[in-house]
């Protein structure tokens, strides 16, 4: 039962948990099974029997390690979270260095302790086990009170703690700036990470989202909950429902498309997904039109820079007959938005992706409205709803875009023209090159946006990054906000993009 994340966390590294809530065994491994560093059973807040926590420590077991956010800061129950089989425990609510040091001796044998030798199961190897968990054992604690935070320095200095975990919410509330939270307590979490660094423990922290792990884990912390699982399912239930949500349905088949930027990229897939979904005709713009891959003979390219006013015009008259416009085309300098000598980055990009995308409405609106409608897609970013200081002028164009494709949806709704925005995370292009995160194929990218065409979406949110974005924009704003706060801009680079 010994604890190779005390080992970790004594040698200064990070590790990254999953929060498990929900009570389900079944559950807790399916999240070993995702490959995080631990799994924290909270048998405070959630629905864990004695029964249940034994069998989902047992699930785990030979995966990850398993630690216990006790129900509180008992002998019981702290020695039956052990006796289950967890190689570690962080007790909740402590205010003291008195209430540090009673959890740190329940979970310690005599000499050390006083936990109990009863209730071992077989599977722990009784002699071996009891000689070495004294050592091995993980013990936290858990700050989450005005007054541990007054005790911080004296908590984090109680001989035989391994870790100091901040309960942010709990903590917010005691300071009476929750939901806001904001720089009190930020200075707070600042305040309890300097005394562990003092005292040479751990120190770790509540998330709940990757990207503020992450950012936490920058800042020192050590300990991090990536996500947990009530709200996983939670976030993952709403966005199929609001997937699948019955919306005015579209058929593809038989239609005229316009697509900018056709020449790679998500383009490029948008041009293929069409052709596999029946259009008898696709317009591939690009401003290089030899660049296009036209062996369909359905595909006719098309010479087009949507920052040219007179080849927009021109591509109006030509192509009459388009009933979907799909405006593509983008641009993106991977810059931030207040370093000196990049007016010219941020102007072109929004010459491209904003004043781009608003000449081709301008022209296309009166030929959608001579093909009963029709329908007009922006391809924005999720960046457009939450700033990514690295790429802050790229958000702000496409945040631009995003309030324009929202005017466009209400004024051209009286000729019947259904107005999308298309909001992906990071995509594997040709723009996201030097963007280090995750990123999902373009292929999949436009397989989704053509599905959601086709269910009559209005907004499209391709990936699980962008799904979880727009879920944390919807449940905790302020907090999804911070969570990019600490993506700073690098030095730019080539535009990139297709146009």
């Amino acid at each position: 039962m010994t604890s190779p994340i005390k080992a970790a966390l004594a040698a200064g590294e990070s590790v990254g948990a999953l929060w498990l809530g929900l009570g389900n065994p079944s559950v807790a491994e399916m999240a070993a099974d995702a490959g995080p560093d631990c799994v924290i059973f909270d048998a405070q807040h959630g629905l864990w029997t004695r029964q249940t926590l034994e069998a989902g420590i047992g699930h785990v077991r030979g995966r990850v390690p398993a630690l216990v956010r006790t129900a509180d800061n008992t002998l019981n129950s702290i020695n039956q979270a052990l006796d289950a089989g967890a190689v570690g425990v962080i007790v909740p609510l402590v205010e003291t260095a008195e209430e540090a040091a009673f959890a740190v001796a329940a979970a310690k044998y005599p000499p050390d302790g006083n936990r109990s030798a009863g209730g071992l199961r077989p599977i722990m190897n009784w002699k071996p086990y009891v000689a070495s968990a004294n050592s091995e054992t993980l013990v936290g604690v858990m700050i989450e009170t005005k007054r541990g935070l007054e005790n911080a320095r004296a908590i984090a200095a109680t001989p035989g703690l391994d870790l100091v975990f901040i309960g942010t919410t709990d903590l917010a509330l005691s300071l009476g700036v929750f939901p806001d939270n904001g720089p009190v307590h930020e200075a707070a979490l600042m305040t309890i990470l300097a005394a562990c660094r003092e005292a040479g423990i751990a120190c770790g922290a509540f998330t709940g989202y990757a990207p503020l792990a992450a950012l936490r884990r920058s800042h020192g912390f050590q300990m991090t909950v990536v996500a947990d699982d009530g709200s996983l399912l939670h976030a993952h239930m709403k966005q199929a429902v609001a997937r699948f949500r019955p919306g005015k349905p579209f058929s593809l088949a038989g239609r005229t498309a316009l697509v900018t930027g056709a020449n790679r990229g998500i383009g490029v897939h948008l041009v293929q997904g069409l052709l596999d979904h029946g259009v008898v005709r696709v317009y591939a713009a690009a401003r290089d039109p030899a660049s296009v891959n036209a062996s369909d003979g359905r595909v006719v390219p098309l010479a087009l820079d949507v920052t040219s006013s007179s080849q927009v015009r021109a591509a109006a008259r030509q192509c009459r007959d388009v009933d979907l416009l799909i405006n593509n085309a983008g641009v993106n300098f991977n810059t931030g938005l207040l370093v000196e000598g990049r007016d010219t980055y941020a102007r072109r990009e929004m010459e491209v992706n904003y004043f781009g995308t608003l000449a081709m409405t301008r022209a296309f609106a009166p030929v959608l409205k001579r093909n009963r409608g029709g329908i007009l897609v922006n391809m924005l970013s999720i960046l457009a709803r939450q700033n990514l200081p690295a790429m802050g002028s790229l958000c702000a164009s496409k945040a631009a875009a995003l309030s324009l494709t929202q005017a466009t949806r209400a004024e051209l709704a009286a000729q019947k023209t259904h107005v999308v925005a298309v909001l992906p995370g990071a995509v594997d292009t040709d723009m996201t090159r030097d963007f280090q995160g995750p990123k999902v194929a373009p292929a999949q990218v436009a397989a989704e946006i053509l599905d959601g065409l086709e269910r009559g979406l209005e907004e499209i949110y391709p990936t699980e990054m962008a799904a979880g974005v727009a879920t944390g924009l919807a449940l905790d704003p302020q907090g999804t906000e911070r969570m990019f706060q600490g993506f700073l801009p690098g030095p730019a680079v080539a535009a990139r993009g297709g146009q």
